[in-house]
């Protein structure tokens, strides 16, 4: 069976057809909020619900569409375009109780996650979600979630390890379907002079990372953004920081945002930017998705087209090998980053580090040390033109499978490493990353942070954590757990990941950590991701949400874990 026909028949049951959420909510409401939004209100039916033969949801067993859901489980582009699917997949559960509708992602067939024994549940999917078309469709569940209590959620295509995309009884508002792309030689932000001008792409909220890059490179502009292609470039990423492996050159995407199209809780339909609604737009430059409103449409700066110069170090790993290639990059790092490169280490398996504006011969005598070293350890060490931030993306980032690891359950913790750290406290940090490196499943330092980056004063500031800005490295380490995992066991998961990121945050006091890549249970949340911005964050969350219509996990304003909205949680 197609996956289109897989799609009408679990995802577009109309509306009568489902169970309502489990609160006081008539079904004239919800025929009437349908109505409002032109039979775009859709409910959510879990993706593997073909493949159980046990559950009270809507739909029965059918193996035909089974074997299409198995043979697409850990599709990324399948799961981004299907509303009850995230990519750390413990989003679609309730963790505390077990309630799910899992197959086991290591071997898809496998007849224990679907024995008789086992009920496709709920979870932590939204109930319904409208599958939006325009800010009437958002202003109109606003009023609902108003009139009703029913939770809301935003959801683009579900790419946040901390779940803040899904909520268990909730309304789900899915941007992923807002795809248009816009460009403008001469975009001036509505409230502006007219002589203020850039050249600028609007693209809708839907508008996913390959896309974008395609579309970038097809009018001879760079947009960067990060690794992952399936991911909405304008959701969670843009309004999180939204860092790329170029960072360090191009700075963050909130750096090179204009203007946010945005319905508020409120009602307004508003634009946002560095002339009028600053306070909003300054919320939105880092102050996370889903908390000040729902975002139609962005407007990114557009870039000249650029070649790049990239240099690799490929190596296998052992303890010996390991710890000198850190300490070797550990000592160098400043100098680096200050002379404006910037990219991705993969502790025992890799380095890539880019620049603009240089050759490749410069780049080979400016990087001999490395080359040296590399040798040292038995590596390869070489130098790489590409034409286009594209060609480099699809050279360097696209053959990586890490880079896209959907329908898996997983967590990560990070922390930002400032450069004092790296004269402060080297051998403290070196100890801290061999120990992190060997006992993690998986770690990743982003060489990225845009510590030589000059942000446009024109723009004003953004609201990520100032420590972004004096920080050279991105750490970050994760985990990840099979389908049939006990609540107990995944708890010790995250707190081993939790410990293991201590030893970094013990010599970073005062550094902070990436809202989108950050630990379940980070300490002091509001201090690490916001830093001296989280009061006014608040401020402004109580001016634009002052009935608290959108909360999520460690966002701007939360409840806290106490809440019963989060009560799924571990």
């Amino acid at each position: 069976m197609a996956f289109a026909a897989i799609i009408s028949l679990l995802l577009v049951f109309p509306v009568f057809t489902s169970a309502l959420p489990k609160r006081d909510t008539s079904q004239a409401a919800w025929d009437a909020l349908n109505k409002t939004v032109n039979g775009q209100l859709y409910t959510a039916i879990p993706f593997a619900r073909p493949c159980f033969q046990s559950s009270s949801l809507a739909g029965t067993f059918d193996e035909a569409a089974c074997q299409s859901v198995q043979a697409n489980y850990l599709n990324a582009t399948v799961r981004s375009n299907t509303f009850a699917t995230y990519m750390a997949s413990q989003s679609e559960t309730c963790s505390a109780t077990g309630a799910q509708c899992y197959l086991d992602w290591q071997n898809v067939t496998n007849p224990a996650a679907v024995s008789s024994s086992e009920t496709c549940s709920q979870g932590s999917v939204s109930t319904h979600y409208i599958d939006v078309k325009k800010a009437s469709d958002v202003q109109a569940a606003f009023q609902f979630s108003s009139k009703t209590g029913v939770p809301l959620v935003i959801k683009n295509t579900g790419h946040d390890y901390a779940g803040r995309s899904s909520l268990a009884n909730s309304l789900g508002l899915w941007s992923h379907n807002l795809k248009s792309k816009t460009f403008n030689a001469k975009f001036t932000p509505q409230g502006c002079p007219a002589k203020t001008t850039f050249p600028a792409a609007t693209i809708g909220a839907g508008v996913q990372t390959a896309e974008l890059y395609e579309y970038a490179d097809q009018q001879g502009i760079t947009i960067p953004g990060g690794a992952c292609v399936s991911v909405g470039i304008a959701g969670g990423y843009l309004q999180g920081g939204g860092h790329s492996w170029l960072s360090n050159i191009y700075g963050l995407a909130v750096d090179r945002v204009l203007e946010f199209e945005v319905v508020t809780p409120t009602g307004q339909h508003l634009f946002a930017n560095a002339c009028q609604n600053t306070d909003l737009y300054f919320a939105l430059r880092g102050g996370g998705g889903g908390t000040f409103g729902f975002v139609l449409s962005a407007t990114m700066k557009a870039l000249p087209k650029a070649s790049y110069i990239s240099v690799e170090v490929t190596y296998t790993s052992t303890p010996d090998t390991l710890k000198t290639f850190l300490s070797f990059l550990i000592s160098n790092a400043v100098k680096w980053s200050t002379d404006g490169w910037s990219g991705q280490i993969r502790p025992g398996a890799k380095l890539v580090l880019t620049a603009v504006n240089t050759t490749e011969a410069a780049a080979t005598a400016y990087f001999s040390d490395l080359q040296g070293v590399a040798q040292s350890i038995g590596g390869a060490f070489s130098v790489v033109t590409t034409p286009s931030y594209l060609a480099f993306h699809n050279k360097f980032i696209v053959p990586d499978a890490l880079n896209e690891l959907d329908g898996i359950p997983q967590t990560v913790g990070s922390r930002l490493i400032s450069a004092q750290t790296f004269s402060n406290s080297a051998d403290e940090l070196l100890d801290s990353l061999v120990n992190i490196v060997t006992n993690s499943q998986v770690s990743f330092i982003f060489a990225n942070a845009p510590f030589s980056f000059k942000q446009d004063a024109s723009l004003g500031p953004a609201s990520v954590n100032p420590a972004w800005r004096n920080s050279l490295w991105h750490v970050v380490a994760g985990a990840g757990w099979t389908f049939d995992t006990p609540a107990s066991v995944q708890s010790i998961i995250y707190d081993s990941l939790t410990s293991g990121i201590d030893t970094l945050r013990n010599i970073t006091p005062s550094s902070g950590a990436y809202l989108n890549e950050a630990d379940l249970h980070e300490p002091n949340y509001s201090e690490s991701f916001w830093g001296s911005n989280y009061d006014q964050l608040v401020q402004i969350k109580k001016k634009y949400d002052p009935q608290h219509l959108l909360d999520c996990w460690h966002c701007v304003g939360w409840k806290g874990a106490a809440d019963a909205s989060f009560s799924c949680y571990l």
